[in-house]
């Protein structure tokens, strides 16, 4: 019955159906992601002849899980207006829809399901890049505030090599426009590609007369010390700091005052 009712909608929508889980009628696989990448999943059961329920499974905070994130009480109260405007209730931190497949509007309602798992992880999102851009502005100020230094860019690739900012630099500072000390502040793990392939860029592409000191600042090292990606980012990096409190800004000003004879 499921297969039949999602035939044609998984085909019209570019959703797939899996028979592989024997645990769930049906699960449904958009081709939708958050932060991870990772495809926005649901699953589908018939509870009466002319009713379905659609439930997230936990996907929404195992999402939450992944990119370390909590959600607050305003964010809360977020969740809740959007589950409430599209038609969904919260039950053990599962998200569930009943869909009545009589209604001439019941593909519109499993549209509105998919919608509100993709705003409920949106609130990630939106909450990490607010976390990026508060971070990165707190170095930003210590930086300005405590070195003068010849050259200083923020936010843009090393011009003579990267024009097109395909690379950029979270924080660079030079004198001479060929030794710089590049910093980059990691907040997630987008940061943290990011600034591992800038850094693998400028090491392999610069010529022989130019140099790069690399400072990788974490908001909290705690989250990242697990996996490949943390490993090749520790390679590429010449200074590590956990988390920006007083005793690193320490250890940066000393690692600043000896590159700058300051």
């Amino acid at each position: 019955m499921i297969e039949k009712i999602f035939k044609e909608f998984c085909n019209r929508y570019r959703i797939k159906m899996s028979h592989k889980d024997s645990k769930f009628k049906a699960k449904i696989i958009t081709p939708f992601g958050g932060l991870d990448s990772n495809p926005i999943t649901f699953t589908v059961r018939q509870i009466t002849e002319n009713k379905l329920l659609l439930c997230d499974e936990l996907s929404t905070y195992m999402y939450f899980d992944r990119n370390f994130y909590s959600p607050t009480d305003n964010a809360l109260d977020f969740m809740m207006k959007i589950s409430k405007t599209y038609g969904l209730y919260l039950e053990n931190f599962h998200y569930y829809k009943e869909i009545d497949i009589s209604s001439s509007y019941w593909k519109e309602d499993i549209i509105d399901f998919i919608t509100a798992l993709i705003k409920l992880q949106d609130i990630v999102f939106l909450k990490k890049e607010v976390i990026v851009k508060e971070f990165l502005e707190i170095i930003k100020e210590f930086i300005n505030a405590h070195f003068d230094v010849r050259y200083k860019t923020f936010a843009q690739g090393i011009q003579s090599l990267d024009s097109d900012n395909l690379y950029p630099v979270d924080i660079s500072l030079s004198n001479d426009k060929n030794n710089f000390v590049n910093i980059y502040a990691i907040s997630n793990n987008n940061r943290l590609n990011d600034a591992t392939i800038s850094m693998m860029y400028y090491r392999y592409e610069a010529p022989k007369e130019m140099s790069f000191y690399n400072i990788s600042i974490f908001d909290d090292l705690n989250h990242f010390t697990q996996g490949n990606k943390y490993k090749r980012m520790l390679a590429m990096s010449d200074k590590t700091l956990g988390d920006f409190k007083d005793f690193d800004r320490k250890i940066l000003s000393e690692e600043l005052r000896k590159k700058f004879n300051i």
